[in-house]
């Protein structure tokens, strides 16, 4: 499904003495099929981008397009739990929404919700229990006796199940240590592609950023401060720096390397291992960076 916004504003307690505009005439188009990285500090105006997906809220001035749905101001979706069956969201810390007795009850509930009959809600159950690293034997226990990366899974499972075509990842790895946190962006990037998810990752982690997304969208107080391709955004180190963002550690490592030995190597997303070997070419005089 493809994603617009359209010069959208939006403002909380609107005609209050309380008015507060958390984004401001935001545009940008997101293509069906691709994985963007939103990122900004608190207060950036991530959340309530996010939330103008499933229309939580509208918009306050502009225009929201997901797919053939239309969020405005003048005109709200007729059927907008049709269109929240299409958009799933992950939010921070999804295990806190665990309720039911069983991890199967847990998981089926939403499609539940969206009248998805039971039959095809055990062949999804069947399907997505694997995909997110989940046995079968611990379908019949409470996620209460799980460990949190487990609980993490079963909700995960559980927006899964409704079989979005837009999957939101609101910091889907907070509070996991490194290995859970590489395991789960592992896990959401296989989905992503085998399922053909429209996938829009929040995140502080640049380093997420540079290997997961294909286009990167950067807020700064409710605006709309840099767009484009990891490898273009990302590597702007001053402009980065202003909004107090951290560049990628492997941006930071090419600039130190060429202050030392006045050669550019271009950032083109290589991973830890293409950078030593350009790097060893380099210091072997058979490269061409000058």
């Amino acid at each position: 499904m493809d994603i617009t916004f359209k010069n959208v504003s939006y403002i909380y307690q609107q005609n209050t003495p309380f008015a507060h505009k958390a984004i401001e005439d935001l545009s940008f188009h997101i293509p069906s099929g691709s994985f963007v990285a939103v990122i900004g500090h608190t207060g950036s105006g991530k959340s309530t981008l996010i939330q103008h997906l499933n229309g939580l809220v509208m918009p306050s001035e502009g225009e929201v397009s997901i797919g053939n749905f239309t969020l405005s101001k003048e005109q709200k979706p007729k059927n907008l739990k049709e269109l929240r069956s299409k958009v799933g969201v992950v939010f921070q810390y999804p295990e806190h929404q665990l309720f039911e007795e069983t991890v199967e009850k847990d998981i089926a509930f939403g499609p539940e919700n969206f009248d998805v009959q039971d039959d095809e809600i055990r062949k999804r159950i069947k399907e997505i229990t694997p995909a997110v690293g989940l046995d079968d034997a611990l379908l019949s226990r409470s996620p209460f006796d799980l460990s949190g990366g487990q609980m993490r899974r079963v909700a995960i499972a559980g927006v899964l199940a409704i079989k979005p075509d837009v999957l939101v990842l609101d910091e889907p790895t907070a509070g996991l240590d490194p290995r859970g946190q590489k395991e789960i962006m592992e896990m959401f990037h296989a989905l992503h592609r085998e399922q053909n998810l429209t996938t829009i990752l929040v995140t502080h982690s640049m380093e997420d950023a540079v290997k997961y997304a294909d286009h990167v969208i950067i807020l700064n107080k409710g605006k709309k401060y840099l767009e484009g391709k990891p490898e273009e955004v990302l590597t702007r180190q001053e402009a980065l720096k202003k909004v107090q963002l951290d560049v990628p550690e492997a941006v930071q490592f090419l600039g130190l390397f060429e202050k030392r030995f006045g050669v550019h190597i271009p950032f083109h997303r290589q991973s830890t291992k293409e950078i030593a070997r350009e790097i060893q070419q380099v210091l072997k005089g058979g490269s061409s960076y000058e």
